[in-house]
């Protein structure tokens, strides 16, 4: 009995946890989305006003910009607000609904498993390419894959795992 009686402690602990790892990742993609508006505002500050550009605030505002895009990628699968055809949700039979929405789920952690894994390589041959006015090389850039690509197959797997209890187990409570 007093293994059940710490498994709401437990459970509670983990939904904390997990709850935790999502607003970290939710503020790194705005720090990065705010850091590429402060580094561009310098850089039309820089060149307008004082008519000395900045050199290296157009490739940190492209790397700033694509770490938040895949930020805002694992946020919009985990909430399950990514751009998609909501057409089955919308207008399919709740039977296939249950088969259709779960299997997206799986198709597209397959498809980022995909991504993942043909990334690595991208990442090996950028490790030798260095910024003229950054002080680290562009693998730094195309690391955003293979890290937040693991995040967003975390995230949905845990869409896939939250559709089959809304699908199979809709009376269940948790």
């Amino acid at each position: 009995m007093a293994d059940r009686a710490t498994m709401p402690d437990a459970r509670d602990r983990a939904q904390r946890l997990i709850h935790a790892f999502d607003r970290a990742f939710d503020y790194l993609g705005v720090v990065a989305f705010l850091g590429m508006i402060v580094v561009l505002c310098l850089q039309i500050f820089f060149r307008y006003i004082l008519a000395a550009p900045l050199v290296w605030a157009t490739p940190l505002s492209m790397f700033l910009f694509i770490w938040a895009i895949w930020f805002g990628g694992a946020s919009g699968i985990r909430d399950q607000t990514q751009v998609r055809v909501e057409l089955a949700e919308r207008y399919l039979p709740h039977g296939i609904q249950r088969l259709l929405m779960p299997g997206i789920s799986l198709a597209c952690a397959l498809f980022l498993v995909i991504v993942i894994y043909k990334s690595f390589e991208v990442v090996e041959l950028q490790a030798s390419a260095i910024y003229d006015t950054l002080p680290f090389t562009r693998d730094y850039l195309f690391m955003v894959v293979p890290v937040l690509g693991s995040v967003m197959v975390l995230q949905a797997l845990r869409v896939f795992v939250r559709q089959i209890g809304q699908y199979y187990f809709p009376d269940r409570d948790g």
